[in-house]
């Protein structure tokens, strides 16, 4: 691999969009499918439940707390890995599980909606809902709640409430052609765009190419064949948007890590099959 580039186009505290070229496409497929499923985080794997009496059962609210994200930045550091957990006890170890609770009742003419803020952290103030208007249980009057949950840190290719990525693309990076020559600027391309990547600006059909998806549809309703629409060699686009559990910044950072990880572990038994053919 030459030279390559990364641009950052796009950032705020949910999404990230990166512009990369010189890039293999087989390696940025590779990082999308990395940060949906190998990077970890942390969420809700064991409930416990010392009352219920909510119109739920108690599996479908178990269901529900597994899928609320969990802020999992600081967890990244802090516990073990899912694989060292895989025969651990949640009250045996505090280094894999984090204790939350939830305790809700009402009174005889009380009607309450319990969310994600309800659940509250006891052993780990960081580890705690990203989101506190996720509705979890409506309570009707004279019922109540009372559970524990734990939460482990988990990889999404286990269960998607693990994965950190609700969103994680790559896609083109468009190329828009006009010939000037035929362009008679009767604006239907404009029109039809769904993306606003076309404009007429002066006496000029102006283009903006990080706005269009290729979906061609100016090619098709321009009636003097003026538009050529493709993609350009060697650029692509990476999305990723987080759950709330990660900043989208570091999942891309980690994601990397466990491509490189990988791509060393196969150079290494590649490696090791050539010294063993050699001395055969």
């Amino acid at each position: 691999m030459g030279k390559f580039a990364v641009e950052v186009i796009e950032k705020d505290e949910k999404t990230v969009k990166l512009k990369f070229k010189g890039v293999p496409l087989q390696i940025l497929n590779a990082l999308r499918r990395a940060a949906l499923e190998y990077v970890p985080t942390m969420a809700v794997d064991l409930v416990v439940f010392r009352d219920n009496t909510s119109v739920l059962h108690d599996e479908i609210i178990a269901h529900r707390l597994g899928l609320i994200p969990l802020k999992s930045d600081e967890a990244l550091n802090k516990y073990k890995s899912p694989e060292e957990c895989v025969d651990v006890k949640p009250e045996e170890s505090l280094d894999c599980y984090a204790h939350l609770t939830l305790e809700a009742s009402t009174g005889p003419d009380e009607v309450k909606d319990i969310y994600s803020g309800d659940l509250k952290p006891v052993t780990d103030p960081k580890v705690r809902p990203a989101y506190d208007r996720i509705p979890i249980v409506r309570l009707g009057p004279r019922q109540s709640i009372a559970l524990d949950a734990y939460a482990r840190l988990g990889r999404g290719v286990e269960h998607i409430k693990w994965s950190p990525a609700t969103i994680s693309t790559v896609t083109y990076l468009a190329q828009i052609n006009v010939d000037v020559s035929k362009c008679n600027l009767c604006g239907k391309c404009v029109e039809v765009c769904p993306r606003e990547a076309l404009a007429i600006e002066g006496n000029v059909l102006k283009t903006y190419e990080d706005r269009c998806i290729i979906c061609r549809q100016c090619v098709r309703v321009c009636p003097t064949e003026a538009i050529d629409v493709t993609h350009k060699e060697d650029e692509y686009i990476l999305t990723i948007e987080s759950s709330g559990a990660l900043r989208p910044e570091r999942i891309v950072f980690e994601a990397l890590k466990i491509v490189a990880s990988k791509l060393d572990m196969l150079l290494s038994r590649l490696e090791l099959i050539v010294k063993a053919e050699v001395r055969g």
